[in-house]
């Protein structure tokens, strides 16, 4: 059972994609604070990132930076240089993926994306849960193969690259969590806490990937190999939920992206997630949601639904945005 992988089933991960940088010395850049998490890999060349709350972390060639807070920052040559917002400098670049910017002096290649997911969301398992800011420094093996394909990618701009980066991307973040999860500066509570425990691990996944089974705090302990109490204790402790509020609210999320995006009823949804009463999915769906099950759906409902089965499926709901000011051009 490959715990990672079914929770990352269940995260709404989105990719979106500044460009393919190539800059010259002097030069700077600033981004600011926002939901998701930017990331920054540094292909050739030197910089520095500066958060707005004062950390600096210097990047050499092969570095990849993630700030899972979203905090605020300005990249550049030196800690120092004058650095212009992100937006302005892109509405002056022109169509496409890969740009330039700066002086004349040394170059340096990067590049900039983020990591995001679906902002309804608003389960037990976040990217927000993450160490604020990871710095992998020369990520050796298939890591920098997926860089260097992302990289590929973004630069020639080809028929489909869009999506192609978008996949990508969310391989990289798999290689990013694989960091976080070996490094020693670790969250100490979480999923990914949680993830680092091989008996938690398997209890996470189980689930992530059967939300509707009878699960109870004996099934989930003899599961994990550990007492019921010994399980209780371990999972609060790690994870910072109890085991099965941790399951109700995963499945809450579930049947909110459910009425959201299928045409299940709402008494399918609330059957599909195991629940033996109308009248306590009910009380929960909108103790968690704020709204009652049928409220929610006409208040977030986008477009009338394709298809009446769920999917958990990430990958399905990726999607590479342009710029602002791109789209802004091109209508």
């Amino acid at each position: 059972m490959d715990a990672m992988s079914d929770v990352l089933r269940s995260l709404r991960l989105r990719g979106s994609f500044y460009a393919v940088w190539e800059m010259g010395k002097p030069w700077g850049l600033t981004f600011r604070g926002a939901r998701y998490a930017p990331f920054h890999y540094l292909e050739s060349g030197s910089m520095w990132v500066v958060t707005d709350d004062g950390r600096r972390v210097h990047l050499e060639q092969g570095d990849v930076l993630v700030l899972f807070d979203g905090a605020g920052h300005r990249i550049g040559d030196a800690v120092d240089s004058a650095a212009e917002p992100i937006e302005r400098v892109i509405a002056r670049q022109p169509e496409g993926w890969s740009h330039r910017y700066g002086g004349n002096g040394a170059r340096t290649r990067l590049v900039c994306g983020k990591f995001a997911i679906d902002e309804r969301d608003s389960g037990p398992a976040t990217l927000q849960q993450l160490p604020a800011l990871v710095h992998l420094r020369r990520a050796p093996g298939t890591f920098t193969r997926v860089l260097a394909l992302l990289v590929e990618e973004l630069r020639a701009g080809e028929a489909g690259a869009e999506r192609a980066a978008a996949l990508l991307t969310e391989t990289l973040l798999i290689h990013v969590l694989r960091g976080v999860l070996g490094s020693a500066d670790a969250v100490d509570v979480g999923w990914m806490a949680g993830l680092r425990d091989p008996q938690l691990a398997t209890a996470l996944a189980a689930i992530h990937a059967e939300p509707e089974k009878s699960w109870t705090l004996a099934t989930l302990a003899r599961l994990a190999g550990l007492s019921r109490s010994g399980f209780a204790e371990r999972f609060h402790a790690r994870v910072g939920t109890p085991p099965m509020s941790y399951l109700a609210r995963w499945r809450l999320q579930l049947a909110a992206r459910w009425l959201r995006e299928t045409a299940l009823t709402v008494s399918e949804v609330l059957h599909r997630l195991g629940y033996a009463s109308a009248a306590a999915f009910h009380r929960a769906f909108k103790r968690e949601h704020g709204l009652a099950p049928t409220a929610y759906r006409q208040a977030h409902r986008a477009v009338a639904p394709a298809s009446a089965t769920p999917s958990a499926d990430a990958s399905n709901d990726w999607r590479a945005e342009r710029p602002r000011a791109q789209r802004r051009r091109r209508g």
